[in-house]
Formats: C-alpha cells, structure tokens, sequence
C-alpha cells in the first residue's frame, strides 16, 4: 500500500560551494511533473536559517586615515551585498589592531567591539550609517599592529561572554575582514591563528577570511609605515574558502579597494546563505522552495537548482526577496527517494 510518511521538521547544515570549475557540477533545472511517474514516497521537510558573524579587523596607526575614509565611503555597497538576501541573520563587529591596553585604557583596545551597540545585525536601524561610523576607527592606534591578537581575544573569555556578549554564535559562520596596510606583529603565527579558529568553530569550512591589505609582492609600489613581513598574506593564503579559484585578498594600493570590498560580500553570501544541503535524496520533480509565503521558482538566475553531486539546493544571486519579517527561513519540500 502507498503510505505518506510526514517527517519531522530539521534544522539544515550548511555546505559550501564548490568550484565553479568543477565538472562533475551539474545543476538541474526542475522538469515538469508527469503524475504518473510520481509516487508517493517519504516526505522531508527542511528549513534553512543561514547565519554569519563577520569581524571587520581595522588598522587604526597613523597612516590609514585616506583607507578608512574609502572603506567608510563604501560602507553602503557591502552593507547591501550582505542585507540583499532576505534569508541571511547577520552580525557584523569592528575590531582595530591596537593591543596596548596594558599600558592605557583606551576604550576600543584589546579585543573590545568598537562602537554602541557593539555590532550590527537585521534589525539594526540605519545599518549602513552605523556601519560607516564604526569602521572609521580613528587613527590613534598604537604603531605596533596586531590583527591575530584582537580576533583572540574577541572571541575568547572574558570578553567573548563579557562586554561582546551576543555578537559570535557557535552555529554561525564566522568571517574575519582585515584591513591593513601594515605586517601582523602580535605573537601568533599564521597556523596558530587558523587552529583557533578552525577549532573555535569546530568546522575548518565555517570559516572564511577576506584581506585588503599591502601585499608583500607590492612593498615597492604601495606606501608603508614598515616593512612587510608576509605574515598576514600567508593566513589570508591558506584560507582560501573553499576554492582556490576565488582570491580573498584585495590590494590596499587600489584606489577603488572600497568598491571591491562588495565583492567580498558577495563571496560571503555565497558561502554562507547559497547552499542547502539535503539530507536525503530527492525526487527533483517533487522540490518545493519558499521563503515564507514567497515560493521561489526553479532558475539558474532568478531561483534555484538542484545539484545532484551534492545533493544541494543552489540559491541564484539574482532571487528577489520578498521580505517576510525577522526569523523567517527557507523551506525545502520534497519527497525523499527510497533507498533499498
């Protein structure tokens, strides 16, 4: 007898996106349901609640106030990249290089989330007018720049459960942005760092990091307090997000750096907010998406399609969201395939 068994409702995990060079990638517009052909197997039902804390690093020594202005300046088009997608609860926090609150007490110093409130997220008012304030960290930071050593101390006690409470989420994504125009000078090594993180998210794929930095390569044409040592570039080189064929670092000589950084936030939705992975093996011509009561169509460019490499749900960048309110996921419906 046919039976129609109701599954109950599962939070997804995330999967990343593989390279868009990857030939065993296909993606599989949906074909129109013949009736005869579908029967009714078991039912899954999947909402997907993606999540993102991004840490922007900034240098806030003497020489970056041209690079803070531009980043400030273009606050807009990367708050937009990332708030786009309807789906995607977002934190974003500033963090600045200086570490000497041994010796001062500057209020921004040593791991402490710039600004009130701490971070932005969805529902923060006036998000890239507060956004654009709290990236123009000023230009008074100590001249020995640590970008390793405030993300550490952000994210650990006592200030990660202390005065940033709320802003890192273990089952969120977390993307670390450093800009800079300086060499990394805190104690920490590149592997150190990526295991901190790799083993603060507990998922080495949960974490993505972003650069506009001096790159090494360019220490003869781009201005600088000091001499570069490769430290930095070397993280940002081993943390490539899955796909060596995306570069995550942008040059801080480029005049138009500020306008890239979109690009970033771009990458990060893609990552984070892009992919659904299924649990169980669909039959394709049963895939029901909708965000809310938006049924989002089955598109390469203006919808979703289905991956069977992955047994993923892409999500196009080009989905235009109807906004449902805070708090409302992606549902996936679809009729599972049994496997004997």
């Amino acid at each position: 007898m046919k039976s129609s068994i109701k599954a109950l409702s599962l939070l997804m995990a995330f999967a990343m996106v593989t390279a868009c060079g990857n030939e065993s990638t296909k993606l599989v517009p949906r074909a129109k349901i013949n009736k005869e052909e579908v029967s009714e197997k078991p039912a899954d039902f999947a909402i997907f609640n993606p999540k993102v804390d991004i840490l922007f690093v900034i240098d806030n020594s003497g020489s970056m106030d041209g690079a803070q202005n531009n980043l400030s300046r273009n606050a807009a088009a990367f708050a937009d990249g990332i708030s786009k997608v309807s789906i995607l609860d977002y934190h974003i926090g500033v963090l600045t290089t200086d570490m000497s609150c041994s010796y001062t007490n500057k209020p921004n110093a040593c791991g402490k989330l710039v600004g009130i409130p701490s971070f932005v997220q969805n529902t923060t008012p006036d998000l890239v007018s507060t956004l654009a304030r709290k990236i123009m960290v000023g230009t008074d930071g100590d001249y020995n720049e640590m970008m390793f050593s405030p993300v550490i101390s952000a994210l650990s006690p006592p200030l990660e459960t202390g005065i940033n409470a709320g802003f890192y989420r273990q089952d969120a994504f977390l993307a670390v942005i450093f800009i800079t125009d300086a060499k990394e000078q805190s104690t920490f090594s590149p592997k150190d760092f990526q295991q901190f993180l790799n083993t603060k998210k507990g998922d080495p794929n949960k974490v993505l990091a972003y650069g506009a930095i001096n790159k090494l390569a360019e220490q003869q044409i781009c201005r600088s307090s000091e001499d570069l040592d490769g430290k930095l570039e070397e993280f940002l080189g081993s943390v490539v997000n899955g796909d060596k064929a995306q570069t995550n670092v942008l040059s801080l000589c480029a005049p138009d750096y500020g306008v890239k950084l979109a690009e970033f936030a771009r990458d990060i939705v893609r990552r984070t907010a892009g992919t659904v992975k299924l649990s169980r093996t669909p039959n394709e011509k049963t895939i029901v998406v909708k965000y809310g009561t938006q049924v989002i169509p089955n598109s390469v460019t203006e919808g979703w399609v289905y991956e069977p490499a992955t047994r993923s749900i892409l999500l196009a960048e080009g989905i235009k969201w109807d906004y449902q309110g805070p708090g409302v996921g992606l549902s996936i419906d679809f009729e599972a395939i049994d496997i004997e």
